[in-house]
């Protein structure tokens, strides 16, 4: 393997919108693009062809996790879509996988995206576990974009 086709590896993840880095993380769970399969039969007078044809696609999710912080960006951002501002949540943003020095190695742009779920994880008193919050961000398109 040359250098350019080396695994990525990273050690933050962030999503900026409009230039501002909203929500750093520390955990990419996913990027999930789909496209459903649909049945396709043919027949002629003497074979009858089963295939499996592209149908819809769906909307493309990222998942991710960090550290519950004390910013309320991320929150701001999900509480418009609970609020029905979908037209004011939906925001193209840039999801940038940055590594060990700080480097950004690879970028997903994403296109009229929103914050579909976000959870904090539980977490007992007295623990000195840290609180995680993960953010499920839903978009119409995703595009992989140079770094």
């Amino acid at each position: 393997m040359t250098a350019d086709q080396d695994a990525l590896t990273a050690a933050r993840f962030s999503i900026t919108i409009d230039g501002y880095e909203i929500a750093s993380f520390s955990e990419l769970s996913g990027i999930t693009t789909e496209v459903e399969a649909v049945d396709y039969l043919s027949s002629s007078d003497k074979e009858v062809i089963f295939k499996k044809l592209p149908g819809k696609a769906k909307p493309p999710t990222v998942v991710l996790k960090r550290g519950k912080s004390s910013g309320l960006e991320l929150w701001a951002w999900h509480q418009s879509v609970l609020s029905g501002e979908i037209n004011i949540a939906r925001k193209s943003c840039s999801l940038v996988m940055y590594s060990f020095d700080g480097t950004p190695v690879a970028r997903y742009y994403l296109f009229a995206a929103w914050p579909s779920k976000l959870e904090v994880g539980a977490l007992r008193a007295g623990s000195s576990e840290v609180l995680m919050e993960t953010v499920t961000i839903v978009c119409e398109r995703l595009q992989r974009v140079a770094p």
